[in-house]
């Protein structure tokens, strides 16, 4: 009886996550790679949709934050990598990993995407934490901080999954821009006046990139000959909703960087590279699942909802590069030689 047991959990954990494989493989077949969008050292394409993928109408934290709706809290006393979430409305709300959660006794960015129910009660979400410097209580919740970390601090999260390397990236990020916060605060980044005039420049430039059709669900970002991350979502609503958060984050790379060289075909040869990347199941505190996705290339995650992907990001181990025998054209034929 033990034996059978073990078989039908094995047969069903298979299934389990060949079904959710299926999900993000049906997602990435039916998009396809925009014109670039380019201003100095920036060089965002746009990702369309060639279907209708969803319409679900996602309610985001700042807007369930403006509603009413959310108390985030510290656990207990403070436990640095968790904190606590309820939502009080009657819809789901989409957190996305690297939103800022900012006051209590310290700022703290999500680790990882969640989808709260509706009048979901108090939920234990992981976070990092953005402020090393800091552990006094300055109020009894926190508030959305309005901001993602910058795009460094995602990808290192996502590849390192560290709260030393999230750290450290904060303060490499304040050393490369000029910035001195006492408290290693991620949001002082944005702060500083300077570097909050070019990001705004940036963000100024990029404003209308959900626009380019209706059909645009996501961008692959990229900055000198480096492919910096991709983020994808459920429909054109979600993304146009997230896009303030999401350009500045971009910018934040490109301050520091040269003028872009990728071109269209390697972000063609890039997408079809992710159809040859691993699927890790894991647990979500929220609706539906959500999966890990890895590679040799880079790491990233997708959440999962009623069969419909919510949202996919990725981030390249070290930037993939258009030189230097990086090419995915010749990596993916390496993999098929193999």
């Amino acid at each position: 009886m033990n034996k059978l047991l073990l078989i039908f959990l094995a047969i069903t954990l298979c299934l389990y996550s060949q079904g959710k494989e299926e999900v993000v493989e049906k997602y990435l077949a039916k998009v396809k790679v925009g014109n670039a969008v380019e201003y100095k050292n920036l060089k965002i394409f746009p990702i369309i949709s060639t279907k209708v993928l969803s319409t679900q109408n996602y309610v985001t934290l700042d807007q369930a934050s403006d509603k009413g709706w959310l108390k985030i809290k510290e656990i207990g006393s403070g436990q640095v990598n968790a904190v606590e979430i309820k939502n009080a409305g009657n819809q789901p709300v989409f957190a996305m990993t690297g939103e800022m959660i900012t006051g209590a006794k310290q700022d703290r960015m999500l680790n990882q995407d969640v989808l709260l129910p509706p009048k979901s009660g108090w939920v234990r979400i992981p976070v990092y934490c953005v402020e090393h410097g800091r552990w006094v209580s300055v109020s009894s919740e926190f508030k959305s901080g309005e901001l993602l970390v910058p795009n460094a601090v995602r990808s290192k999260a996502k590849i390192h999954e560290s709260q030393a390397e999230v750290w450290d990236e904060i303060a490499a990020s304040q050393d490369r821009l000029g910035i001195a916060s006492g408290t290693g605060t991620a949001i002082a980044n944005y702060e500083d006046k300077d570097v909050k005039d070019k990001v705004d420049e940036y963000a100024k430039k990029f404003k209308e990139v959900p626009s380019v059709s209706k059909s645009c669900i996501g961008v692959v970002v990229t900055t000198g000959n480096r492919i910096i991350c991709l983020d994808m979502f459920a429909n054109n609503g979600l993304l146009s909703k997230l896009w303030k958060k999401l350009i500045k984050s971009y910018a934040m790379d490109a301050i520091s960087s040269e003028k872009g060289t990728i071109e269209k075909d390697d972000i063609e040869n890039f997408i079809e590279a992710l159809e040859q990347v691993n699927y890790v199941s894991t647990g979500t505190p929220g609706l539906g699942k959500l999966v890990k996705i890895e590679s040799d290339f880079g790491k990233g995650s997708a959440l999962i909802y009623k069969s419909a992907v919510v949202h996919m990001d990725f981030f390249p181990t070290d930037g993939i590069t258009d030189d230097h025998g990086m090419r995915l054209d010749i990596r993916r034929n390496q993999r098929l030689e193999d």
